[in-house]
């Protein structure tokens, strides 16, 4: 049988090909050589996910997405290559090596484990790094017997039992041309993007000291672009920023204090709004049966008493969490590395998630 690096090296070497669907061949193969049943479920023309029905009357799902980022960003390409027990490459953090720890965990275990008894589906979606298209279509037909789901990304291991939402602007800015020797005759739209991010960061700590979350409350600019190498002041700027919210901080005070921000200056014109999908944050109990049984698992393979932490990203789990789903973030691998020239993950990082995900496996059968 395929060891776990080796099919994790086959899954990133695919994706780095075709970030949005090269790992489904790899997978595929894994899936059918470990003798599990699977169907494909379409999503539409672009996206479909895989879903391995294990049981007739499921009560758990464990999902993780097989689409990566494209592995050149700004002009830089992902390291590819193995080091000091690390396997570099793109995807290998978020989250092929979630992938990979689960389909071990599946293959080990074997297709004579009793699945049935254990109430489970696994489902591997696409499309997660664009509009996560692939969870919303799986969300909109899961059975209702599904009460909870395991989510796979990088949590470096810990349970995350809430998770942060976001809110991503695209501003189109529209200044006021003039010689850029007499800049007082014209609007600089790309100071007026400065000056708003300026004033941005100043009310997201405003909101930080009024409501302490777990995590701040974060700007991300993500892109800013306009003018030329003329000495002229540009016409135009475009800006994309992303906002981190984090539990305990309401959505719509901060939709509010950013519409009080977006106001234009004489000379500027704007026109604004959201890029994607906002999405609020969201919080499982880890008290509940289902808590109390993942942080058993962790009890039992760690030997350490899990401290919950917050996933800081928007993931698939939003969407089963809208779909009533009791749901919790968990995986290998440093969120904080996935995206960058530099994404990594630990092969010790990925043999702990196979035990992980081996022992949560069993431990279903009594739940």
């Amino acid at each position: 049988m395929w060891q776990c690096k080796e099919l994790l090296k086959l899954l990133v070497k695919a994706a780095t090909c075709d970030p949005a669907r090269g790992a489904l061949a790899p997978l595929l193969f894994a899936l059918e050589s470990a003798g599990f049943p699977w169907r494909p479920e379409p999503v539409d023309e672009e996206v479909v996910n895989i879903l391995v029905p294990l049981s007739s009357v499921p009560r758990v799902l464990v999902a993780v997405h097989y689409d990566v980022v494209p592995p050149v960003i700004e002009g830089v390409r992902a390291r590819e290559g193995e080091e000091s027990g690390r396997l570099y490459g793109r995807g290998a953090c978020d989250v092929l090596g979630g992938a990979a720890a689960l389909l071990g965990a599946l293959a080990e275990l074997g297709k004579d484990f009793p699945w049935e008894k254990s109430k489970i589906w696994v489902a591997f979606t696409g499309d997660e790094e664009r509009e996560g298209r692939g969870s919303r279509g799986l969300a909109a037909s899961l059975p209702p017997s599904l009460r909870y789901a395991l989510v796979l990304e990088p949590t470096r291991g810990e349970l995350a039992f809430s998770s942060c939402g976001s809110l991503e602007y695209e501003v189109e800015i529209k200044g006021t041309p003039s010689h850029g020797s007499v800049p007082e005759r014209g609007k600089n739209p790309l100071l007026w993007a400065a000056h708003f991010l300026l004033r941005l960061e100043e009310t997201l700590e405003a909101l930080n000291c009024r409501y302490s979350p777990p995590l701040p409350l974060t700007l991300t600019p993500l892109l800013l672009t306009g003018g030329s190498e003329e000495l002229s002041v540009p016409v135009a700027a475009r800006l994309r920023f992303d906002l981190r919210i984090p539990p305990g901080v309401p959505l719509r005070e901060v939709e509010e204090e950013l519409a009080g921000l977006l106001r234009a200056d004489e000379g500027i014109t704007l026109h604004y709004g959201l890029a994607e999908e906002w999405a609020s944050s969201w919080e499982s109990d880890p008290e509940s049966d289902f808590g109390r049984l993942l942080r058993d698992v962790y009890r039992e393979l760690y030997g350490r008493e899990p401290v919950p932490v917050v996933m800081e990203s928007w993931t698939d789990a939003h969407h089963f969490r809208d779909r009533g789903l009791e749901t919790v973030v968990w995986g290998p691998g440093d969120l904080a590395v996935a995206h960058t020239p530099f994404e990594h993950l630990d092969y010790r990082e990925l043999e702990e998630a196979k035990e992980f995900l081996k022992l949560f496996f069993r431990r279903l059968l009594e739940f």
